[in-house]
């Protein structure tokens, strides 16, 4: 192995494979080329035919490029889940939706659907101030579906807009003109710390950070859950695969069934990886793991990446 770290033209061929002109997250965060190696072996394994279960690891001395690789993976796999759940919503009456264009956050109300008509009804609070009842709109469904997003609870504007702003750019989608999921039948479930979790909220991103551009529900000990932005969740995020399984995966079931599609272990849940391996058969679920210490009891199932410090530090020297 040490005559590997010595051979310049192999790390060389390595980047050059695996991170040349390659831009993960269209440069909205910063990335070496060591976490655009990783980020690639990721891709790989998201392949609908040829993917595969990883775990990479990387010694724990390396901080800033772990914080660098959990951010940059965070966002890849929110931006995945945007992008397969990119179809046409199912709008059912009693949602409430808001404009994606506009300084308020004025609330309607859907109370018909007929054929490709929708009314919608302003909820507003009556005041003797205002002597204006709310507002009716008698609308196209397309052009609903364009310029309204549905909202789970009340959220601010600006919330709103880095939401649409960040997966705009990270897709090449016009703000005005384009649908914008914000149902998904499709999610990720990461495992990993409160305090990592928290961390995202230090990671800037346009006029926000990456804790409140990315829908998610953080499930805590306690199996409450807390919401980032007001919408369904993209990402669910836990500190243990049991609190997940037992608050979000076990009750998870029938015609309104959300799918898991990866299962994402942030230097946590690697004590509970059997029973991950034995959960994914009957849910489908891809496993991608990120951690610093040994992995004991290795399954024969997953691909395993075990990075040295000597290889580290070469590739960041070139």
């Amino acid at each position: 192995m040490y005559d590997v770290l010595l051979n310049n033209d192999y790390y060389k061929n390595l980047i050059n494979t695996f991170s040349a002109n390659v831009e993960f997250n269209s440069s909205l965060l910063p990335i070496t080329n060591f976490n655009k190696i990783n980020l690639s072996f990721i891709q790989k394994a998201l392949n609908k035919s040829t993917g595969y279960d990883i775990v990479i690891k990387v010694p724990s001395c390396f901080d800033n490029l772990l914080q660098e690789l959990y951010s940059n993976l965070y966002l890849f796999i929110a931006n995945t889940q945007f992008y397969q759940n990119y179809i046409n919503p199912d709008l059912t009456v009693g949602e409430i939706l808001v404009r994606k264009i506009g300084k308020r956050n004025k609330k309607y109300k859907i109370i018909s659907i007929t054929n490709n008509q929708i009314t919608l009804l302003e909820q507003k609070k009556e005041t003797l101030k205002d002597f204006n009842g709310p507002a009716t709109i008698y609308a196209d469904k397309k052009n609903v579906i364009k310029e309204f997003v549905p909202i789970t609870r009340p959220l601010k504007k600006e919330s709103l807009n880095n939401f649409l702003k960040l997966f705009s750019s990270l897709n090449n989608l016009d703000i005005n003109e384009d649908y914008f999921p914000t149902k998904f039948g499709s999610v990720s479930l990461f495992i990993g710390s409160k305090k990592m979790f928290e961390s995202f909220r230090n990671i800037s991103i346009y006029n926000g950070n990456l804790y409140n551009c990315i829908p998610c529900y953080y499930i805590n000990r306690d199996g409450k859950e807390s919401d980032t932005l007001g919408i369904e969740p993209l990402i669910y995020f836990a500190p243990t695969y049991s609190i997940a399984h037992q608050q979000f995966i076990k009750n998870n079931k029938g015609q309104n069934k959300i799918k898991v599609n990866n299962i994402v272990l942030f230097n946590d849940g690697f004590d509970e990886l059997q029973q991950i391996i034995s959960d994914q058969p009957e849910n489908g679920f891809r496993i991608l793991g990120i951690c610093t210490t040994p992995i004991e009891n290795r399954s024969n199932l997953i691909k395993y990446w075990d990075w040295l410090k000597e290889e580290i530090n070469f590739i960041e020297s070139l």
